[in-house]
């Protein structure tokens, strides 16, 4: 049971360095609700909100969507991105064809992680890798 939609709650977005930040988008959080609810699996944040500190420290990006940052959408400053657990190409498969109907425009993928977002700062309707250096995010 979620203390968010009725199946995520506030703790599975913290940042993973242990400040508790956990101030993540509902917008986003209903978003990958609609995908639970598409595809009946459970999904696994691996990283969700991020404070600057940590972002800085594991070489996450400039502007991160997972930081918090307030884009005008009336919630405040919360995080706009999270990372989702991948077990393998078919959960991939079936990850990609859910997040699409329920309007992600932007997703990174990853070995063994999809990175999805709804930040309007960044380009939309993109795909990228984290296979090079420079992906487009």
């Amino acid at each position: 049971m979620g203390d968010i939609t009725k199946n995520f709650s506030k703790r599975e977005f913290e940042c993973n360095c242990g400040c508790e930040n956990n101030n993540i988008s509902e917008t986003l959080v209903n978003l990958l609700q609609n995908v639970r609810d598409l595809t009946g699996r459970s999904i696994h944040i691996t990283s969700g909100i991020r404070c600057k500190d940590y972002n800085d420290k594991i070489g996450g990006v400039k502007n991160s969507a997972h930081v918090p940052a307030d884009l005008g959408t009336g919630e405040g400053e919360v995080g706009h991105a999270v990372d989702v657990f991948i077990s393998n190409s078919s959960n991939r498969f079936e990850l990609l064809e859910a997040v699409f109907p329920v309007g992600f425009k932007r997703l990174g993928i990853g070995h063994n992680f999809l990175h999805l977002d709804i930040d309007k700062r960044k380009p939309q309707n993109v795909g990228f890798d984290y296979y090079i250096k420079d992906h487009v995010g």
